[in-house]
C-alpha cells in the first residue's frame, strides 16, 4: 500500500488531470519535487499548457518558440499570468502581448507578418499615451479574431517594462524555455501590490485605472499597502539590514531567490550539444514607495537597472 505514496501516476488520467488542473505553478512545482514520476507528468502537464496557449495565436508554435529564443523578446501580460494560475480559474487571454526591444523589432513584426498573416492595424502609439517609460510604441496586429501587440522597449533588454507594469500581478513573463514570476506568493494567491510609481510619480490615469480595475474584477485584492497582503521582512536583526523580497524597498533581480522559474529545458540540441541561443539579461529593480514599518525609509525611489 506504500509504495505508490504520493506517485500521482497510480491514479487515471482523468483524476490526475483533475488534480494538476487545481494546482498553481508554484504549487504544480512543489509536487514535483516529490518524486521524479511526478516530476515527469508535471512537465509534460505544463508544456502541454503552453503548446495551448500559444496555439491560440499562432499557427506554429515551434516557430514562435525560435523567434522568442533568436531574439530574447517575451510573452507576458494575460497570456503569462495564465500559466501561473492553476488552470481551473485562469484567465483565458483575449490577445498577447509580445515585449521586445528596438534592435529586434523588425524581425518580430515581420515573423507575425509574413509566417503567421497577421496585419498591423495600429502602429506606433506615442509612448506618451502610456504610463511606461520604458515603452517607445506598440504594434497592434490583427488576424480574424486574434490579436497580438508587440510592445518595444529602447532598454536592452525587453524585460523593462514589465518591471513597470501598474501591480505585481502581471510581473510575469514566458521566455522560449521557461515561465517565470517575479511574485509568486502573491500572484499565486491572487494578491497583487500596486507600483508606487503610480501614484508617487503620477502616473496614474485612466488607462492604468482600467487595467487596475480588470484585475480587480477578476479576484485579485489589490493594495498599496504590503502588509494588507501578508507579512514581510523589512529589517533583519543585530543591526544586519537585509529586506525580504517583498518589501517594495528591496533591491530585486530577475534571479533572486524569490523569483519562480519553470525550466522547459534546452531549446535545441545537436547529438549531446546543446546549441547555443539568446541568453536574458538580468535586470535589478526596486519597486520604492512610503516606508511599510516604521523605522525604515520615509520614501525610497523606484529605479530598475540592466546587467552589461
Amino acid at each position: 500500500m506504500q509504495q505508490h505514496n504520493g506517485y500521482i501516476g497510480v491514479l487515471s488520467a482523468e483524476l490526475q488531470r483533475y488534480i494538476m488542473e487545481e494546482m498553481s505553478l508554484p504549487e504544480l512545482m512543489i509536487f514535483g519535487s516529490t518524486r521524479k514520476e511526478n516530476k515527469d507528468g508535471i512537465t509534460d502537464y505544463i508544456a502541454a499548457r503552453r503548446q495551448r496557449m500559444f496555439q491560440r495565436f499562432a499557427i506554429n508554435v515551434n516557430d514562435l518558440n525560435a523567434l522568442l529564443n533568436r531574439t530574447g523578446s517575451v510573452v507576458s501580460g494575460s497570456c503569462a499570468l495564465s500559466l501561473v494560475q492553476a488552470e481551473r480559474e485562469a484567465i483565458i487571454p483575449k490577445d498577447m502581448d509580445i515585449y521586445t526591444t528596438e534592435k529586434f523589432e523588425p524581425e518580430v513584426l515581420d515573423h507575425l507578418k509574413n509566417k503567421e498573416g497577421y496585419e498591423c492595424i495600429k502602429e506606433k502609439v506615442k509612448k506618451t499615451d502610456y504610463d511606461n517609460t520604458a515603452i517607445s510604441r506598440v504594434h497592434k496586429l490583427v488576424r480574424e479574431e486574434q490579436q497580438v501587440d508587440v510592445i518595444t522597449t529602447h532598454w536592452t533588454c525587453a524585460l523593462a517594462p514589465i518591471l513597470q507594469f501598474h501591480s505585481t500581478a502581471v510581473m510575469n513573463y514566458v521566455t522560449a524555455r521557461s515561465i517565470i514570476c517575479l511574485y509568486p506568493r502573491w500572484t499565486a494567491t491572487n494578491k497583487s501590490f500596486i507600483h508606487p510609481q503610480m501614484y508617487l510619480e503620477n502616473r496614474t490615469h485612466l488607462h492604468t485605472l482600467y487595467g487596475l480595475r480588470k484585475y480587480q474584477r477578476r479576484g485579485f485584492l489589490l493594495s498599496t499597502n504590503p502588509f494588507h497582503l501578508g507579512d514581510h521582512i523589512c529589517e533583519g536583526g543585530q543591526g544586519f539590514k537585509k529586506k525580504g523580497g517583498y518589501c517594495p524597498h528591496a533591491l530585486r533581480s530577475t534571479i533572486d531567490e524569490e523569483v519562480l522559474a519553470w525550466d522547459f529545458g534546452p531549446m535545441q540540441t545537436l547529438g549531446q550539444t546543446t546549441i547555443a541561443c539568446q541568453e536574458m539579461q538580468i535586470m535589478a529593480w526596486c519597486l520604492g514607495g512610503h516606508e511599510c514599518k516604521e523605522g525604515d525609509k520615509d520614501k525610497t525611489i523606484s529605479y530598475m537597472l540592466v546587467s552589461a
